[in-house]
């Protein structure tokens, strides 16, 4: 077995400034490109005998033209390299359109998973055989697994080296997996995996570095090989949907016996009872009884050192009795063995935002569940700025509907069109109730599906779930968060069909029982059900609208009221006057988004410009300092 010190091959720098845009090429001027590469696999693949052995011959001709960086040679190694590939694997030809935009910094739409995977999978191909890093992104480990099922086995007939690089790889299996030709990771675990590197190459002796990856002192300090093809699963979901989110890299740390003091602050508030103690309320808060004022200066007394001064206990003390008397399990979060998923708007439910750090680790110790670590952060990164220094960017997504211009203008990518004819498929029916009443009647319409019927009831928020389940008949239906997917209540419907002899089913109907924040959601979810879908079933979609919606106080926030009250007087109007508040509840839910990535992008540019100046690396530490047993108040570690 090779040792990890062999494994460490030439590191690839990622771009530190992407190269500046200006207007995004004619879409006839794209077509043209892509056709133009299209012709050159067509003419390249006569030609093409031994598979493996052409693919290694367009790589090493890949290789000159980069290092020359001449792009008209470039295109002709690609061309080569997707014919040796495409004489391998055989593919649709729609799949084959696909690869060649994918190469040419294009953005497609392919509905269906192994669609997608299949283009990627070319791509990959003819870049990885230039030896420089080529990583397949997906948007989670489930996504990951699924390629890897698909992908791995054509790459070890093509003679390509893949490996997957999953989130719970680690140590010397995880630089083995980077050291792959094809890469398929999770894009939160790459993100977080390529910034540590980054920090340990800018920071320390170069020299040392190079000793330790390729000297005889034991393994190296990286992980990855750099960046150079980087190639995106879900484009719409990584790189916009999930991309808000920073990418937190942590260590374990609970100096503060913060862990034990959540612990024990459970267990103090169970010696509080109301009224007789305190009163409180998401409006008013937290107000002590005088009784109560002394029984919790008792209970202060039983919390760890750091957490006995007053208004840190307090604040411990305040937490668990939000959590035991204001939140409650279904409506507010969910628990999924020791994991705890909280719902969007639980915030709301809190008297004050304060009680939101270490909001999960106070659930789990009221559930009795072990606590999760509490964390202290190292470094920020984030999926947008591992895409930005990426030499070479390609993507895929199930519905790149209203992406094109910020596709251009955020990543340098050239949204095409579907490549499939099945897109008109991911349309959803829209059905309007003037009132909760009739609205819960179509929802019940819906219960006990006819057989060869599988319903799925797909929810926006966890506070919709508790309304759900207090309709009569709903505890036997499935119902499924739409952030989490439609994979696992499908297969479970799938096998309860198996244990009981039934046939497979021939439709799913999905019910949107309230509105995703955009119509592409909707459609993306539905071409995660098709991917789910029994082969051969027909997968139709509705969403059910009423006034009475959460979703229209979103919107309307003041005038909602104004809105039901039109609904009642004019009820044949109302289809149309919700497809006006559910137009505007999407626009600004888009406007939001849009806003949020820029702040992501500035804070990222921000940080740059400050280490700049500092003389820093791209990728800093910034370990906050411990908290001091003099501080006025808990310091938020995770």
């Amino acid at each position: 077995m090779a040792s990890d010190t062999a494994l460490a091959p030439p590191w690839c720098p990622p771009l530190e400034r992407p190269a500046p845009r200006g207007l995004a090429p004619r879409e006839a001027d794209r077509a043209a490109a892509v056709a133009a590469l299209r012709a050159a696999v067509d003419a390249a693949l006569p030609h093409v005998f031994d598979a493996p052995a052409s693919l290694r011959a367009a790589g090493l001709a890949l290789r000159r033209a980069l290092n020359r960086e001449d792009g008209a040679a470039e295109r002709i190694a690609l061309a080569q390299g997707l014919a040796a590939a495409q004489h391998a694997w055989q593919f649709d030809t729609a799949v084959l359109d696909a690869a060649c935009a994918l190469v040419q910094q294009g953005a497609v739409t392919l509905p269906r998973a192994a669609d997608r995977h299949r283009a990627l999978a070319l791509a990959a191909a003819a870049w990885a055989a230039s030896g420089r890093p080529c990583l397949l992104m997906t948007a989670d480990d489930e996504a990951a697994a699924q390629a890897c099922r698909l992908l791995l086995p054509l790459f070890e007939a093509l003679g390509v080296d893949a490996a997957p690089a999953g989130s719970d790889a680690s140590g010397s299996a995880l630089r083995r997996a980077y050291a792959a030709g094809v890469v398929i990771v999770p894009a939160r675990r790459l993100a977080a995996d390529l910034a540590r590197d980054r920090r340990e190459r800018g920071s320390g002796d170069a020299q040392r570095l190079e000793a330790r990856l390729h000297g005889d002192t034991g393994a190296g300090l990286l992980v990855t090989r750099g960046l150079f093809a980087l190639l995106v699963d879900e484009l719409d979901r990584v790189l916009f949907d999930d991309a808000v989110n920073p990418v937190l890299l942590s260590v374990p740390d609970d100096s503060t016996a913060l862990g034990e003091a959540l612990q024990q602050a459970c267990s103090a508030a169970d010696a509080l009872a109301a009224p007789a103690h305190y009163t409180l309320s998401t409006e008013r808060g937290l107000q002590w009884t005088p009784e109560g004022a002394a029984q919790a200066t008792r209970l202060l007394a039983t919390l760890p050192p750091l957490w006995r001064p007053a208004e840190r206990g307090e604040w411990l003390l305040r937490q668990a009795l939000a959590v035991r008397d204001l939140l409650q399990p279904g409506r507010d979060y969910t628990v999924a063995g020791p994991q705890v998923h909280l719902d969007d708007a639980i915030s709301q439910r809190l008297p004050e935002r304060a009680l939101l750090p270490h909001l999960t680790q106070a659930i789990q110790a009221r559930a009795g569940l072990a606590i999760s670590p509490v964390t202290r952060a190292t470094d920020r990164t984030s999926v947008l700025g591992l895409a930005a220094s990426a030499h070479r960017l390609g993507g895929a997504g199930a519905s790149l509907q209203g992406l094109a211009p910020a596709l251009w203008r955020q990543h340098g990518l050239l949204a095409q069109p579907s490549h499939t004819g099945n897109a008109a498929t991911l349309s959803t029916t829209h059905e309007a109730s003037l009132d909760d009443t009739a609205w819960q009647a179509r929802v019940q319409a819906g219960f006990d599906a006819p057989a060869g019927v599988h319903r799925l009831f797909v929810l926006r928020q966890l506070a919709s779930a508790a309304r759900f389940a207090d309709l009569p008949g709903a505890k036997a239906e499935a119902w499924v968060l739409a952030g989490l997917g439609p994979q696992r209540a499908l297969t479970q419907r799938q096998q309860a069909d198996d244990a009981e002899g039934r046939p497979p089913a021939t439709r799913i109907e999905v019910l949107f029982i309230e509105p995703l924040d955009s119509a592409r959601a909707e459609q993306q979810f539905i071409a995660r059900v098709q991917d789910a879908a029994p082969p051969g079933a027909e997968v139709q979609a509705r969403l059910l609208l009423h006034p009475q919606g959460r979703w229209v106080d979103q919107a309307l926030g003041p005038l909602a009221d104004a809105l039901r009250t039109l609904c009642r007087l004019w009820p044949a109007r109302t289809a149309r006057l919700l497809a006006v508040t559910l137009a505007l509840l999407r626009w600004q839910s888009g406007r939001q988004q849009a806003r949020a990535l820029q702040a992501q992008a500035q804070r990222e540019h921000q940080l740059k410009l400050q280490l700049s100046f500092a003389g820093g690396t791209a990728v800093v530490s910034t370990t906050p300092p411990a908290p001091s047993p003099a501080s006025a108040s808990p310091r938020r570690t995770s």
